[in-house]
């Protein structure tokens, strides 16, 4: 837990000013991580720990994994006797429930017509590792439904962008490093990542890639001593993960940048602070995607994203992989 601790200290020495996770996520964050210290990591794509909600496809049984330090005290009634028995007789309720969701969100997939031309045209290496739930049986391979949605993403983003030609690739809240997993799997042109969260998000990612890609993925224990992060000058996969405040001393070109969903959660300050390095690094190519539905209370709408980048963006709605959802993302490139 050395790279934990490392990083939860070093984040209350940041510029919060330009490096917060914003109203959206401070929360969730502080759970996360205290989820993380009480039990790892290996169930944290599962339903026994909060240490994944809202960026891995972990899914909610006991609330008593989603409160902070006060939810917990207050929360700390339901251990009388009676009170104990009647909530774990809701979660025992609940968890039946969650169970046949599961089940049903399975065969939607299995037999959905886009997913299988999807299995057939990618490759889908370990992508149901950390206690995966939300996953399908197909032929004699198991599949991650977040790993689907990812390679639909991709699908739509490869209209525009020819993946197999980009060879330095970023991505600012990579979630648990599954986009890039899938990216690099896929696309082995693609040899050197860098990868940001915020703590302890990029705790999760770091762990997560470094069982996938072993000693080619370099974490904050081994940047934080250095003066500049740059790539070697070789044709070695590169995955360079790091927390927010590390951006200041990258020094790299990038082919590709992608931001999924969380440029819209943060400060308007923090995103123009990213958009200043995204220039820097003389960037070819910009992919952004967010939700068509949002709580102005927390996040703000994505179409103004291209605000920030001198209005060049080009903005699109697409249906999700599964239309009977009814929704849609926004997709803004350049």
């Amino acid at each position: 837990m050395k790279l934990l601790e490392t990083l939860a200290r070093d984040e209350n020495r940041c510029n919060k000013n330009l490096y917060s996770s914003g109203i959206y996520w401070d929360y969730k964050n502080k759970v996360s991580l205290n989820e993380i210290k009480k039990k790892g990591l290996k169930d944290f794509r599962g339903t026994s720990a909060g240490i994944g909600t809202s960026f891995t496809d972990s899914l909610v049984l006991d609330i008593r994994n989603e409160l902070n330090v006060k939810g917990r005290l207050i929360s700390s009634f339901l251990s009388f006797p009676i009170i104990n028995r009647i909530f774990n007789s809701q979660i025992s309720l609940t968890k039946n429930y969650l169970n046949s969701y599961i089940e049903n969100l399975a065969l939607v997939y299995k037999n959905n017509k886009a997913v299988q031309k999807l299995i057939e045209k990618y490759k889908f290496i370990e992508t149901t590792k950390f206690g995966c739930i939300s996953k399908f049986h197909h032929g004699e391979q198991e599949y991650s439904i977040h790993y689907l949605n990812m390679a639909h993403r991709i699908e739509n983003l490869s209209e525009k962008f020819d993946f197999g030609k980009i060879q330095s690739f970023f991505e600012i809240g990579g979630g648990f490093g599954a986009n890039i997993h899938f990216l690099v799997t896929n696309f082995p042109n693609i040899r050197k990542v860098i990868y940001l969260d915020t703590v302890p998000n990029i705790f999760v990612g770091t762990e997560y890639l470094r069982y996938h890609f072993k000693d080619r993925v370099k974490d904050y224990l081994k940047t934080k001593n250095e003066n500049e992060i740059v790539f070697k000058n070789n044709d070695e996969l590169e995955i360079i993960c790091v927390p927010p405040w590390e951006i200041e001393k990258i020094n790299v070109e990038i082919d590709h940048f992608h931001n999924a969903a969380s440029f819209v959660e943060m400060p308007e300050k923090c995103i123009k602070n990213y958009v200043k390095y995204v220039n820097k690094f003389k960037t070819k190519q910009i992919s952004l995607i967010s939700y068509d539905n949002y709580d102005p209370n927390t996040t703000f709408d994505p179409n103004l994203l291209s605000n920030y980048f001198d209005n060049k963006l080009s903005i699109n709605k697409e249906n999700h992989l599964i239309n009977d959802y009814k929704r849609k993302e926004i997709y803004l490139t350049f």
